[in-house]
């Protein structure tokens, strides 16, 4: 997803990375992947990441809630790229040359 020249990274966002299920791909060379069916261990993504940030487990979710979390969810693809272009994990504000650029940098 693209998130145009600036993105905020949040303790979220960070909190996210930091529990996601990372494997290993086996076609081609391989190459390691996150589990797309279950990103933080298991398939109900939006009670995972209310867990995750609020650690009540197992918690009646209202609409918007599971919008919000996912919403937070697919953002964690440009979290993820600044993280292993930067080679840190803070938050703060990012921003790149243009918004096809993978040169992201945080922001003065």
């Amino acid at each position: 997803m693209n998130h145009g020249r600036e993105f905020i990274v949040t303790e979220q966002h960070l909190k996210l990375l930091r529990h996601m299920y990372v494997g290993w791909q086996d076609c081609e060379t391989g190459a390691p992947e996150i589990d797309p069916k279950r990103p933080y261990g298991n398939s109900d993504v939006p009670g995972d990441i209310h867990e995750i940030l609020t650690g009540e487990r197992n918690a009646e979710l209202t609409r918007e809630q599971e919008e919000l979390y996912l919403a937070l969810h697919r953002e964690t693809d440009t979290v993820l790229q600044i993280v292993l272009r930067t080679g840190e994990a803070w938050p703060g504000r990012y921003v790149r040359p243009s918004e096809y650029d993978c040169d992201w940098r945080l922001a003065p």
